[in-house]
């Protein structure tokens, strides 16, 4: 079941994690469509992420 719980939450968190510190530390040398993705207002990667982590959890809740 923990295992579960890493797969449907933890995956999600890294990734995203994975993702910011890419982005703080090539921001300058990426291509130019992820630039502009970086610029933007964070208020819809965040809902995104969310709402994936949402899913996920309720999903593990309910193959339980």
């Amino acid at each position: 079941m923990l295992a579960e719980l890493v797969l449907a939450i933890g995956i999600p968190v890294a990734l995203l994690l994975l993702a910011v510190l890419a982005l703080e530390h090539w921001g300058d040398r990426l291509p130019r469509w992820l630039q502009r993705l970086s610029q933007r207002p964070s208020l819809l990667w965040n809902a995104g992420v969310g709402l994936i982590i949402g899913l996920s959890m309720l999903r593990w809740l309910l193959q339980r």
